[in-house]
């Protein structure tokens, strides 16, 4: 009888640790998109660096550990993130999260829109009881491999950073720099006419 009680009371412990552990899982997932859809909704922080056509803000801890075209790999202690800016898709397009919701299982996945952006997070198991988190807008995307306990702060920064992205810093650099030259073309106009009624004169 105490080997059958013994092994009764392991059992329930064990159904216990897996139904806790499936719990605190689904929470983090839950809580995540929560904090996403919340940080999406809050005004966007003002960018704090400045990579080849755009620029984003880096939550404190956070540093720039490598930038590549369109990439910019980020660091806070030993964690690692990928940022990915696709300068030709605007904050309202759902290209990226369209191609990341057809390659994978998905084990939480939720969208947030208003009038001029898409946003979006999706979880998705990884190894080593990690999981694969991406949380985006438009052509900004944030991926980083969060284990549960940390995955609620994970989405909340990446979130923050994304929401933050400006494109096209060159672009406006190149317009600015056109409309000085402009001013100046058009300052000559009355020089070059006061030049030319003096010419008449002369005449």
């Amino acid at each position: 009888m105490k080997v059958y009680s013994k092994l009764a009371a392991i059992l329930i412990v064990s159904i216990t640790l897996l139904v806790g552990c499936s719990g605190s899982k689904d929470e983090a997932i839950s809580q995540a998109k929560q904090v996403a859809g919340s940080t999406f909704n809050e005004p966007a922080q003002k960018p704090t660096e400045t990579a080849k056509g755009f620029s984003f803000y880096l939550p404190e801890g956070f540093k720039v550990k490598d930038e590549f075209e369109n990439n910019v790999i980020l660091s806070k202690g030993s964690q690692e993130y990928i940022l990915f800016v696709n300068p030709h898709e605007s904050l309202k397009s759902d290209v990226n999260f369209n191609e990341i919701k057809g390659a994978k299982e998905e084990k939480g996945i939720d969208t947030f829109k208003d009038k001029n952006r898409f946003g979006y997070i999706s979880i998705s198991p990884g190894e080593d009881k990690k999981y694969e988190l991406i949380v985006g807008i438009g052509g900004v995307k944030t991926t980083t491999m969060s284990t549960t306990s940390d995955m609620v702060e994970n989405a909340k920064n990446m979130m923050m950073i994304a929401n933050s992205v400006e494109y096209g810093q060159e672009g406006k650099e190149d317009k600015a720099e056109n409309k000085d030259n402009t001013k100046e073309l058009l300052d000559l106009g009355p020089a070059k006419e006061g030049d030319q009624k003096k010419n008449e004169n002369d005449k």
